[in-house]
């Protein structure tokens, strides 16, 4: 399934700490944005793919939690 990388806000919906009650803590291994393809391992956030219009930085200003180049 693919999210929206932001809110209608323009907030993050990618972010270090969750807020809601999980129901599957470290399930996700993949996340699937309109601007990006994100590894989740352990607790790092791997960028696999960005949309070419955009840098690494530039996604990771856009993004709430803290992002590493693969």
């Amino acid at each position: 399934m693919m999210i929206e990388h932001r809110t209608r806000t323009g907030e993050s919906k990618i972010v270090e700490n969750c807020c809601d009650l999980l129901t599957g803590v470290r399930y996700v291994g993949r996340i699937y944005t309109d601007l990006a393809v994100i590894d989740v391992i352990g607790d790092d956030l791997a960028v696999r793919e960005i949309v070419s219009v955009f840098s690494f930085q530039e996604l990771q200003r856009m993004t709430a939690a803290p992002l590493r180049p693969r």
